[in-house]
């Protein structure tokens, strides 16, 4: 039995950007659904996040904050964006106190949550209780693979319950998309499984333009120790403890990076650094070290309890007594949908918000605007959807569903065929190998040709289970995802930001412009920029 579900605004995503964009439509009065893969909040970037807003507060000056983030950006962000991005930072995220968020705030933002690991709940736990109790309807454990269109606009989705094991048909005035980035088809990262680029291939196939899809942000300092968590490091022990190759050289030094934190203004050329030590023999076992003794001996456990892992540095790992071992690792993809002011996509009833979305970040994102862009462009997503879906007379979207409902019984009853699972652990494999840091013609080239291969076994891939349909359905979607990332990263001869290529190492002034993507009729990914 198929279940219909009707909403003036669809929200797809309950991280930071859906939970804020779902709270304005209730707030413009209109019903709206929030559909998420996990329970409402949780399992999303949001929730895992380090829980800090760069704002302009306490002395931070919208002005500093649009330079900053442009400059970071290496001048490849949409200027329109950033600068309402930076205007209303401040405001949108002061008024977190007004969903129940308890916020510190100080000089440049605020921060969030009590969890070392999970600062983020302190944001989505109370914003998914605030927007129950306003009327917003929640739909967990769906997984929503394609967007209904009805004479060039979007009407409508239709997904699978993962635990219901049937098709569910959503009809909609509008639709927003907050399905996060793709950091979950890298091996090595700190995103949510789930994060597996959903809204990249559902606004590709709607008739979305993406742009930047090759700038992909690793963390540069997270641990690498067997058998511990892949936490993000930062404060004094990056800072003033030494990272070191497997020579004891210092990394930072050796490569001439001066602009401090580092985990926030040289994210893209430390990872670079760190990476180019391992794959010349630098390394220990694919990572570096950071020797903290010194910082241990002068600082204090309060000083030092910032970086969020401090029971594993001291009792687990010994950083008093010895060096560890750290790495980077996948974090944020700075690509996406292109937008307007108001998070529309050019396609009639499809808006973006949050990381789904390209152009506010450019080439690399500064450390902090991740969270505050989500609540700007939430906001702003969710009043315009709310419009828009004002003036709509709701469609019949039932009869669109049928060749995707039927996609899903041939799936379920196929006796034979490829695992999804298989198939995404040789994807996360071959972008981290291929696609991550460092890249050249050549692995690019493999890149791109192992997931042709792999698109063609998700032909015919078999789930025996709504957790495996779940697998195997994003599985599809993040081959989508994959693919528009290398094409960016193929099309982009020259080194910027977190997209580096050694062989082209060096900026081009000429290509200080996006390399947009979009689907021709015929189904053809088209490259332009």
């Amino acid at each position: 039995m198929v279940r219909t579900v009707d909403s003036d605004v669809l929200v797809l995503g309950s991280g930071g950007a859906g939970l804020r964009a779902a709270i304005e439509v209730r707030e413009m009065k209109q019903s709206v659904v929030l559909v998420s893969k996990a329970p409402a909040g949780m399992n999303n970037a949001t929730v895992v996040s380090g829980g800090g807003f760069r704002a302009a507060v306490d002395g931070l000056s919208p002005e500093e904050h649009l330079r900053d983030t442009i400059e970071v950006g290496k001048h490849l962000n949409d200027p329109k964006l950033v600068k309402i991005f930076a205007k209303e930072g401040g405001e949108r995220v002061l008024e977190l106190r007004n969903y129940g968020v308890d916020i510190r705030i100080h000089h440049g933002g605020i921060s969030v949550g009590d969890i070392p690991t999970l600062l983020g709940l302190g944001m989505t736990k109370p914003m998914t209780e605030y927007a129950r109790n306003v009327g917003v309807e929640f739909i967990d454990n769906i997984i929503v693979t394609k967007l209904l269109k009805q004479g060039g606009v979007v009407v409508g989705a239709v997904g699978f319950d993962v635990h219901g094991e049937d098709a569910i048909v959503f009809k909609a005035g509008a639709i927003v998309l907050a399905t996060g980035g793709a950091g979950g088809i890298y091996k090595r990262t700190d995103c949510p499984t789930r994060t597996t680029g959903d809204g990249y291939s559902l606004g590709l196939h709607a008739g979305a333009s993406l742009r930047d899809m090759e700038f992909v942000q690793f963390f540069p300092l997270a641990l690498a120790e067997p058998g511990m968590p892949p936490y993000l490091l930062s404060g004094v022990v990056t800072e003033e403890g030494l990272i070191i190759n497997a020579l004891g050289e210092e990394i930072p030094k050796k490569y001439g990076l001066t602009a401090h934190p580092f985990v926030l203004k040289s994210r893209d050329l430390l990872s670079r650094a760190v990476m180019m030590e391992i794959l010349q023999g630098g390394g220990v076992d694919g990572s570096v070290l950071i020797d903290a003794r010194e910082v241990f001996r002068k600082r204090s456990v309060e000083e030092i309890s910032n970086t969020g892992s401090y029971e594993y540095l001291v009792k687990r790992l010994k950083a008093a007594e010895k060096p560890f071992r750290v790495a980077p690792i996948c974090h944020f993809c700075m690509g996406g949908l292109i937008i307007d002011d108001n998070g529309f996509t050019k396609v009639p009833g499809l808006y973006a918000a949050g990381e789904v979305v390209g152009g506010i970040h450019g080439a690399n994102r500064h450390g902090g605007n991740a969270l505050t862009d989500i609540l700007v462009f939430g906001k702003r997503a969710g009043a315009a959807a709310s419009t828009y879906s004002k003036k709509k007379k709701p469609a019949q979207t039932e009869e669109l569903a049928q060749a995707e409902i039927k996609r899903y019984s041939t799936i379920i009853d196929r006796s034979s065929g490829y695992e999804g699972y298989a198939i995404m652990m040789r994807l996360k494999d071959t972008m981290w190998d291929k696609v991550g840091i460092i890249r050249d013609a050549t692995s690019l080239s493999d890149a791109f040709e192992e997931v042709f291969n792999l698109k063609l076994m998700a032909e015919r891939v078999k789930a025996s289970s709504g957790r495996d349909m779940l697998v195997t359905l994003e599985t599809e979607m993040a081959l989508d995802s994959a693919e528009l990332i290398i094409r960016g990263a193929m099309a982009r001869k020259e080194s910027r930001g977190a997209h580096y290529r050694r062989d082209y190492p060096l900026e081009n002034p000429k290509l200080l412009k996006p390399i947009i993507q979009s689907q021709s009729e015929s189904g053809a990914i088209r490259v332009t920029g």
